[in-house]
């Protein structure tokens, strides 16, 4: 993981909107440690929003039934169009499976891809009725982590409590920092924290350690995530997997007001941001902000 940020809109706003329109890489976790096979890593895959997307992935994203894939709705929000694809698989044992819509959570930053083939893995991810805590399993995709495009970077992290960071409405979001020096970056957006083997939660954002002083460091990368739980919407998840009827909407409607992303203030510039999406969402609340 690692992982790249932008800082507070008083001193930057040129620089978040130049950032948030440009053609950015997106980048992946940085970590000596790597996934290997197993249960809980097989469901993680790499996630391509939009069909113009990078083939390696942009995000990273779980997945929790033969047709459906959870990850971070600032993702999502990017797409130009309802589309893109996830591919499964470690090494040689890789497969691409294309999206034809996606579902976005009544709140918080979750949301749901459908796959238009049922993607053929021996296990699903479960959804955690709870939100997490302790010590958690944390994984991301994308061609310039330290496991390119063939092997999941793996790290260990923690709950720290709550983060003041949480988007689209959430009632509340976790802190997990990592442990042994890895760190995050844009790519591991919609990468599940797995806490007793269950999806406990959504990377959602990037934290530096002193929001009013980051280092030159945290400008590149980060050791803590603010992290969507997703017990919040257990039932709402459950439901659309289970091809019932969902209460959201779904990709390419109305986008959320700057409110609804930020909380009603800019206080969000303070933080990192894992995704080009949630910058690009972000800068536009912030440019509405402004206006008024």
């Amino acid at each position: 993981m690692k992982q790249q940020v932008f800082t507070r809109a008083a001193d930057t706003s040129a620089m978040v909107a130049t950032v948030a329109m440009s053609s950015l890489p997106a980048l992946a976790m940085e970590s000596t440690t790597f996934a290997g096979d197993s249960p809980e890593t097989e469901p993680v895959v790499s996630v391509r929003v939009d069909d113009s997307d990078p083939k390696d992935g942009v995000c990273t994203g779980t997945a929790i039934a033969e047709h459906w894939v959870i990850t971070a709705r600032h993702c999502t929000d990017m797409a130009r169009k309802p589309g893109g694809s996830v591919r499964t698989g470690q090494g040689d044992s890789q497969a691409v499976y294309q999206v034809d819509r996606v579902e976005v959570a009544p709140r918080g930053d979750i949301a749901l891809m459908h796959t238009v083939e049922p993607m053929r893995l021996s296990h699903f991810a479960e959804v955690a009725a709870e939100a997490p805590s302790g010590e958690v399993n944390i994984y991301g995709w994308s061609s310039d982590g330290s496991g390119g495009s063939t092997q999941l970077p793996s790290a260990k992290g923690k709950v720290e409590g709550e983060s003041e960071l949480s988007l689209y409405d959430a009632p509340v979001a976790a802190k997990v920092t990592l442990a042994d020096g890895a760190r995050i970056q844009p790519g591991d957006s919609g990468g599940a924290i797995f806490a007793d083997g269950k999806v406990a939660g959504i990377m959602s954002a990037g934290l530096f350690e002193d929001p009013d002083n980051p280092t030159e460091e945290e400008m590149q990368s980060n050791s803590a995530v603010a992290v969507a739980p997703v017990a919040d919407q257990a039932e709402w998840i459950r439901s659309v997997a289970g091809e019932q009827e969902p209460e959201s909407t779904a990709a390419g409607g109305n986008a959320p007001s700057a409110g609804a992303a930020s909380g009603g203030s800019t206080e969000w510039l303070r933080y990192a941001a894992l995704g080009l999406g949630v910058l690009a969402l972000l800068a536009a609340g912030f440019w509405a902000l402004r206006r008024h």
